[in-house]
């Protein structure tokens, strides 16, 4: 039996600094309001993914996002 693996990568969407081009690194920034929109336009995207796990970075931005 062949099973596949996919794997979905999404970055965080955006804040202040990525707005402006800043690196964010362990800068812990909250989404802009257009990052939530950015966000929120995934959900009829992933909703019809099945997951089997879901791992997100710690940052406020990356857990807003997922």
């Amino acid at each position: 039996m062949v099973s596949s693996l996919r794997l979905y990568l999404i970055r965080h969407g955006e804040t202040v600094w990525s707005l402006s081009g800043r690196h964010t690194g362990l800068t812990d920034l909250p989404l802009t309001p257009h990052g939530e929109q950015m966000a929120q336009a995934l959900t009829p995207l992933l909703k019809q993914v099945s997951f089997s796990r879901v791992l997100s970075s710690p940052r406020l931005r990356a857990r807003a996002t997922c």
